[in-house]
């Protein structure tokens, strides 16, 4: 059975890494994206360590 495109098109991939959060998102910009959002979060509760997402896109074409 084919998938809906609308489906297809929302698609989106992530990675996992233990990474210092700063040198992280200079990395994404120097490849020429965009860092759009981060969340960073302090140890508590179920998590031991701090943690961050970043999340990243390409540049909009003017």
């Amino acid at each position: 059975m084919a998938e809906p495109s609308f489906l297809t098109a929302a698609r989106e991939s992530y990675d996992t890494v233990a990474a210092d959060y700063d040198r992280t998102a200079g990395l994404l910009e120097q490849a020429g994206l965009v860092v759009a959002a981060r969340l960073e979060q302090e140890p508590g509760g179920r998590a031991n360590r701090p943690h961050a997402c970043l999340l990243a896109r390409k540049p909009e074409r003017a």
